[in-house]
């Protein structure tokens, strides 16, 4: 398998037409049909239905194109920050990312273009979703990392990124910290810590849908000023599951699990520069679902998937 095969693959499965895809990477049609048809030779099978006006993909061809799209830009991740070693110019990278959520892959990108680009300058803006897709769209980020809203500016264009699941945080004295099964109702009464992110949202939405809601006692303005109060027993959190923090255990619900869809962001048609666009390549080339923890099992549960849903579901 060549690189330029898997180009002209997904060029195809953006134009549904042999031409228009032919036209796109320069080269004669013919040129591309052979490409394509050595790539399901690979494969063993037909990867599109060619009809006259109704290309489309077939079955293997839906199924292996994830993996071909993740291939390719991790190629073209490795070609642009290869061609960037040894330039002196600055090279500044402004992102927004919404409070509340857990980014290891983030680290560990940033980590390598700041290796490959001597001269990368990085700027880390936090605040709510609403507040970060504002300040794109004035034109103060380059891109930005949150939940997927209902309602996405039109000029907003996303790459999926993980699935965040949120869980409780409780004090380590806590009974239910000592391996009890905790459920809704167990901790309904007792109070609440409000961090101000969208996991707060979710549970808030979720709690008032299947019994009473939440008493917020405490209110802060950062997650670790939420675990502090949570450590000294002053009320729960929630918190990205998979989190660990001194003097709490972070816990799941048996009834209630919640969920939202975490896309990288930037404004559609405007410029990016030289670190937006690696860091572009480089993200949409990872596996990100290591921030997600362990999805679970669903069946069941509440699940929300924004902070403006409204819940929906069935205790387990």
């Amino acid at each position: 398998m060549e690189m330029h095969q898997i180009k002209y693959f997904l060029a195809v499965t953006r134009t549904l037409n042999f031409t228009r895809a032919a036209d796109q990477c320069n080269v004669t049609q013919p040129s591309l049909t052979r490409a394509i048809q050595k790539l399901e030779d690979e494969f063993g099978g037909m990867l599109f239905n060619r009809e006259r006006a109704l290309t489309h993909l077939t079955e293997l061809g839906r199924m292996v194109l994830p993996h071909l799209e993740q291939t390719y830009e991790a190629a073209e991740a490795a070609t642009l920050l290869a061609s960037s070693i040894g330039k002196a110019e600055v090279t500044p990278l402004v992102i927004g990312v919404a409070d509340g959520l857990h980014l290891p892959v983030l680290d560990e990108i940033l980590a390598n273009l700041a290796t490959t680009l001597p001269a990368l300058t990085i700027d880390l803006r936090g605040g709510t979703c609403g507040h970060l897709l504002e300040t794109a769209l004035k034109g103060s980020l380059d891109l930005v990392i949150t939940a997927l809203p209902d309602q996405a500016p039109e000029r907003l264009e996303t790459w999926p990124l993980y699935v965040q699941r949120y869980a409780v945080a409780i004090a380590a004295q806590h009974r239910g910290a000592q391996g009890q099964p905790l459920a809704l109702a167990d901790l309904a009464a007792e109070p609440w810590i409000d961090g101000g992110d969208a996991g707060t949202a979710l549970w808030r939405n979720a709690a008032c849908a299947m019994g009473p809601a939440p008493t917020f006692r405490h209110k802060v303005e950062h997650r670790s000023q939420a675990l502090r109060l949570a450590a000294l027993g002053l009320g729960h959190v929630i918190v990205p599951a998979g989190l660990a923090a001194p003097g709490v255990r972070v816990v799941n619900l048996t009834d209630c699990e919640l969920y939202q869809k975490v896309v990288l962001g930037a404004v559609a048609g405007r410029r990016r520069g030289y670190a937006a666009d690696a860091f572009l390549r480089a993200a949409r080339a990872r596996d990100w679902q290591p921030c997600a923890a362990d999805v679970g099992n669903q069946a069941g549960l509440i699940r929300l998937e924004s902070a403006h849903n409204t819940a929906a579901g069935s205790a387990r």
